[in-house]
């Protein structure tokens, strides 16, 4: 990363600890706020997991590969698990990217070739001559962790996908590879750049190109908390708006509920001023009584309605009736007349009494005659004629009781319907007669009609009310659905506030982290480029993003100029530019600190490249190497050239395939250690012919010559910054080793005469030098060289080859 990067201290935190560490010093943001934030970022805790998995580091060691793609029998491919350059090569078909899509697939259960992402479709992913048993596996180095753990990945099915892969970590046991926590750090930081990768790089949509960036950045744990956020954002605005559009659709309802006061009711407990009166809604959902007005009021009242108990009114009519008959029959008779007497003497002994000291008769005037002895005999007659009576007073108590009776069954309710006030009230006038014979009859007549008026408005009514009740019960459902979702959008009105604040707070810190590594990332991007773009007239001056992770419109930015015009990058460069700058943008996802992943592997990343943009390759690669394990596979033998070439320390594997599928792998000898070993070995072998020592072993020297020269060539041009694509053809079109020489010990890149030549061969390596050349070439001609002693003569070139290819010594 760049050094403005390098001095910030918050990229001195893995991202989790960073952004805990921003929220506990926010001391504006509320506890809840904090809470929702720490939960989203949980739920993105992929992050976190890979760093409790991998405590260090995670590199390479041996790859085992047995029925996959081009490998048939079990192949190996062993690789050292530290920092470093290890290139694997070999020609088409040898087998070598069958490794490399091994290691992918290992990892991620796939890849473009074999899931049908290449343009070219699916290929097949079974080996043709050993498809029975399809098994990759690789040791593992964790830093940290006392011996290497093993992933392990087998296939069950037919298909692809049918593959299970588990990991075995020392003290940790077995686990599924889903467990292992490298499932978001494999999306973010994906150490595989396949040939297919690394066009869609640059080739994609631009929302692609955007996501593979922004993917590079590492803020998926973010993006993915953002994300969360926002859908938790959109749940709560849903019940927002599912009671609003409830509402409208219950407002219409109720308004189209007519002559029923619970509508009306409902429609002004739904819009109080301060809420929802939810006690009157629930009331009217539940059909709790409640105070009705209107006309449902009185609907309910008339529905209500009932006139007196006809059973008891005519029981206590016909009890007056005989009562009052009874009455009437003693009517003349002599008990009706000894009552008549009886009274007249009890009114007279009470008017004696009163006025004790008048004896005459208040009626004749008669003096003296109600004394005393009269007023024994008025007691004894009326006492008699009262004994005489008493069927008389039985009848007229039986009359009064009688109206008692009827008249209490008399009286009015404390509400009635109006259009029952006239029989109510005639009804209720019955009390008032005395005539106990009117009272039967005007009471029996006001019951009647009172009962059957009451019954014919109650059946009107009730009528009336089940068509209302019908009605209403069309709604109430849709009015207890308002109710609860109203509730609902009431308790989360609040908590949106709260996921509102959290998600503005986390795409906030989102695109303040962003900002960073993305200079920092154009930053590393750049000195990549400027490595990659070799006698290249593009030069790139920014890389950015436009939009953001969730947006529909989003594009990498990419400016270049060309001979310092200003033009778009995608049409302006060559292939060869394209795939250099889709490396540039690539490689920096690996050289991410965050990464749990200590290993990158990169296949077929030269082609359309020219030498010089090669040499500028391996000194990126280098350059990663020395904090990463860098597996790369070629058949481009430019690469391990531009190594050497440059003095840059590398490991090659060369990749063979024979009969049937068997792949093998070799660690490549040095090329001039190897053509001085053939030459030994023909120099030491017993009884060998003439032929063979005069031609075959002067070529293998020349050979050997060859390779040196080309080799100190090559770290000369590099050092002296010649034209790489120069050298090649000047090299290319010299056949002879003293001119070939020329480009290893001077400067200008040109073949100097031959004489020149010898002379400077001479003052470096000594006098014996020109001669070892003559004879070495002497070898291509028909009458050869044959060397006095054969194994003398071999170690004489070898010292020579390695003093040429010391670049100290050519200075």
């Amino acid at each position: 990363m760049d050094d403005a990067t390098d001095q910030n201290p918050d990229h001195a935190l893995p991202l989790p600890e960073l952004v805990e560490a921003r929220l506990a010093d926010d001391r504006k943001l509320a506890e809840p706020v904090k809470a929702l934030i720490r939960e989203a970022l949980e739920d993105s805790g992929n992050t976190k997991d890979s760093a409790r998995t991998s405590t260090g580091p995670l590199y390479l060691g041996k790859v085992t590969v047995t029925g996959f793609r081009g490998v048939g029998s079990e192949a190996r491919l062993k690789l050292r698990p530290q920092p470093g350059v290890t290139l694997v090569v070999g020609r088409n078909g040898s087998g070598k990217s069958s490794f490399a899509e091994a290691i992918e697939t290992l990892f991620t259960g796939t890849n473009a070739h074999c899931s049908g992402g290449h343009p070219s479709h699916a290929v097949r992913w079974r080996n043709l001559h050993n498809g029975e048993r399809t098994f990759v596996e690789a040791k593992l180095t964790v830093q940290c962790d006392p011996s290497p753990s093993t992933l392990t990945r087998a296939w069950t099915g037919d298909a692809f996908t049918d593959s299970r892969a588990v990991l075995k970590r020392p003290g940790r046991g077995t686990v599924p590879l889903e467990q292992a926590g490298w499932g978001q750090a494999m999306r973010t930081y994906r150490p595989f750049l396949s040939y297919v990768d690394l066009g869609n790089m640059i080739n994609g949509k631009p929302t692609e190109m955007y996501d593979n960036v922004a993917a590079i950045l590492g803020l998926e744990y973010l993006n993915a908390a953002v994300r969360r956020l926002a859908d938790r954002k959109k749940e709560l605005e849903a019940v927002q708006n599912a009671e609003k559009e409830k509402k409208q659709l219950l407002h219409a309802a109720l308004e189209a509920v007519e002559h029923d006061d619970r509508a009306l009711r409902a429609l002004l407990a739904m819009d109080e001023k301060g809420g929802p009166d939810y006690a009157a809604l629930d009331a009217l959902i539940t059909g709790s009584p409640t105070a009705d007005e209107g006309r449902l009021r009185e609907a309910r009242l008339k529905a209500d309605a009932q006139g007196p108990d006809l059973d008891r009114v005519g029981i206590a009519v016909d009890e007056l009736r005989c009562a009052v008959a009874d009455a009437d029959e003693l009517q003349g008779s002599a008990a009706a007349d000894a009552h008549s007497r009886a009274e007249l003497l009890q009114a007279a002994l009470t008017h004696s009494d009163r006025h004790a000291d008048d004896t005459a008769c208040p009626v004749c005037g008669t003096q003296q005659v109600l004394d005393q002895e009269w007023a024994r005999r008025a007691e004894a007659e009326i006492a008699a004629l009262l004994q005489e009576a008493e069927a008389v007073r039985r009848a007229e108590a039986d009359v009064r009781a009688g109206m008692r009776t009827l008249q209490d069954l008399i009286h009015l309710p404390r509400e009635f319907p109006a259009v029952l006030t006239d029989p109510w009230e005639a009804w209720g006038a019955c009390r008032g007669v005395t005539d106990p014979a009117e009272l039967a009859e005007r009471a029996l007549r006001a019951a009647l009609t009172l009962t059957d008026a009451c019954e014919i408005v109650a059946r009107s009514a009730r009528d009336e009310l089940a068509a209302m009740d019908e009605r209403w019960r069309e709604v109430v459902g849709l009015l207890a659905e308002w109710t609860k979702l109203r509730r609902e959008a009431d308790a989360v009105k609040l908590r949106k506030t709260e996921v509102n604040a959290a998600h503005t707070w986390v795409k906030k810190l989102t695109t303040e982290i962003r900002d960073l590594r993305l200079d920092a990332f154009a930053g590393h991007t750049q000195r990549i480029w400027e490595k990659l773009r070799q006698q290249s007239s593009v030069d790139l001056k920014h890389v950015g993003l436009h939009g953001t992770a969730r947006a529909t419109v989003r594009k990498l930015i990419m400016d270049v100029t060309v001979d310092d015009t200003e033009a778009p990058a995608l049409s302006v460069m060559s292939q060869g530019e394209l795939h250099s700058l889709a490396l540039s943008l690539f490689l920096p996802r690996a050289a991410i600190a965050d990464s749990p992943f200590g290993f990158v592997v990169i296949d077929d990343p030269v082609q359309s490249m020219d030498p010089a943009k090669v040499d500028g390759l391996a000194q990126v690669l280098d350059e990663l190497g020395r904090d990463r394990q860098v597996v790369v596979f070629t058949h481009d033998t430019r690469l391990p050239h531009a190594f050497r070439s440059q003095g840059l320390p590398v490991t090659v594997l060369k990749v063979d395939r024979g009969v049937e599928s068997q792949v093998k792998v070799e660690c490549e000898t040095d090329p001039v250690q190897e053509a001085i070993g053939d030459a030994m070995a023909l120099a030491k072998t017993e009884n060998c012919p003439e032929p063979a020592l005069r031609n075959v072993l002067p070529s293998l020297c020349r050979e050997a010559l060859t390779k040196a020269i080309v080799e100190a060539a090559w770290i000369r041009r590099s050092r002296t910054g010649q034209s790489a694509d120069g050298l090649q053809s000047a090299i290319d079109e010299t056949e002879r080793l003293i001119p070939l020489a020329s480009f290893a010990l001077f400067d200008d890149g040109r073949v100097h005469p031959d004489e020149e030549v010898k002379v400077r061969l001479r003052s470096l390596y000594g006098g014996e030098s020109t001669l070892l050349i003559r004879q070495c070439q002497q070898g291509a001609h028909p009458g050869g060289f044959l060397p006095p002693d054969p194994v003398a003569f071999v170690r004489k070139v070898e010292d020579l080859a390695g003093r040429i290819r010391k670049p100290e010594v050519n200075a």
